[in-house]
């Protein structure tokens, strides 16, 4: 099913650059119908694609005018949109939900998350005057895009605006057939491959209780699960780009080679960039500058501390609403404060190491393999939800 509907999509991205002035409205008809046939694979209803178009239209008239009213209306829908996506998180909430529609309680609303972070975005912007205004029909296709519905990247308006409006070129057929094979290949070649061997509950436990053998099959699960999570989503992405270079639109880039990097903040500079750049934006920096205004303010490195625990802790429950997930959070929360006491404190160490390049070339492989490894042990958080299995994995990972 999913490979027919990359091939589809396909087929009506190559089609759209020949259509001229109907281009606009047939990428936003194949965007409605790739979005329903979505949510109903998932969950056989037409309320949820139906709900989708009507939020989309609905902030698209809502941010259409600026006046104070509408502002106030805006932070009215923006807690609204943060419930609605708490109660799809949350078990509970969601039962509720959907008993209030009518449809089954394990329902899934693909692609919820990203049509609900470009449209704060848009609301955020709104309200802070920096909104790029853009046509209905450009709005919607910029919330529906459907190349990018169901695992991003979240495009910020004004990029998207630009790219709708950008040249197409001939190149474009190479260029995006290069990045959708690239993209087949990591996620149903690489990421399929090593799927059975990647770090699991069931795997876990097997290693565990001796069934498989211990220490070592933990760690090459552990491995296994942060390529196969990084081929996955980053084959995706470049399906995504690659389909969307065919259309005439290049989303942004999400991946930048993250395992490579030398520091946990490169890290996730270059990891799913469009979501940490979401956060960065609408979350720490505001949320530091209002710390500055408390008393925390006295303990700055506390403000950050803070702040970034808070951020990640979020990025997790954007993931999923568990302890696993809030843990994940705090691990890379706490990771990225100790980098940030670390680099504010090691300018003479770093002059050192770059006068000496033979130092500077080994100091900069461990860097990466520290990196790397930290990551993946956040990666246990991640792949199980039970803490007492969490625990347990983390002590047979070190002999324990």
């Amino acid at each position: 099913m999913t490979l027919i509907l990359i091939g589809a999509m396909a087929l009506c991205a190559l089609i759209s650059p020949a259509l001229g002035a109907l281009r606009l409205p047939f990428l936003m008809l194949s965007s409605a119908i790739f979005l329903a046939l979505l949510q109903f694979d998932a969950s056989p209803t037409l309320w949820l694609p139906l709900a989708s178009l009507g939020l989309t239209v609905g902030v698209w008239l809502l941010t259409a005018r600026e006046s104070p009213a509408r502002r106030r209306m805006a932070l009215v829908a923006i807690f609204s949109i943060i419930g609605l996506f708490a109660a799809l998180k949350l078990p509970a909430l969601q039962a509720t939900l959907a008993g209030a529609l009518n449809i089954g309680q394990n329902f899934a609303w693909i692609g919820f998350s990203y049509l609900a972070f470009r449209l704060l975005h848009v609301l955020l912007d709104f309200r802070s005057g920096r909104l790029k205004q853009l046509s209905l029909p450009q709005f919607v296709l910029y919330a529906l895009f459907f190349p990018a519905i169901a695992a991003g990247p979240i495009a910020r308006v004004e990029h998207f605006a630009q790219a709708l409006a950008a040249p197409q070129g001939a190149e474009r057929l190479t260029h995006g057939a290069v990045r959708l094979m690239r993209g087949l290949f990591k996620k149903f070649v690489l990421a399929d491959s090593i799927a059975l061997m990647a770090l699991s509950p069931q795997l876990a436990n097997d290693a565990l209780t001796g069934t498989l053998s211990g220490t070592l099959t933990l760690w090459l699960a552990l491995y296994a699960y942060a390529f196969r999570l990084f081929w996955d989503f980053s084959g995706y992405t470049d399906i995504a780009i690659g389909i969307g270079i065919w259309a005439g639109i290049k989303l942004p880039e999400n991946f930048d080679a993250p395992y490579l990097k030398r520091n946990l903040q490169a890290f996730w500079n270059s990891w799913h960039m469009t979501l940490s750049a979401w956060f960065r934006v609408y979350f720490f920096m505001p949320a530091s500058r209002e710390l500055l205004r408390t008393p925390l303010k006295a303990w700055r490195e506390g403000v950050v501390l803070v702040a970034q625990l808070s951020t990640m802790i979020l990025i997790g429950l954007w993931h999923g609403a568990a302890l696993n997930f809030v843990l994940w959070g705090a691990w890379h929360g706490v990771g990225l404060w100790l980098f940030r006491q670390w680099s504010a404190r090691a300018a003479r160490w770093d002059a050192f190491v770059q006068a000496h390049p033979p130092l500077a070339r080994l100091i900069g492989v461990l860097s990466v393999l520290l990196t790397f490894h930290y990551v993946a042990l956040g990666w246990v958080f991640f792949a199980l939800p039970e803490p007492e299995l969490i625990g347990k994995v983390w002590r047979g990972l070190f002999g324990g």
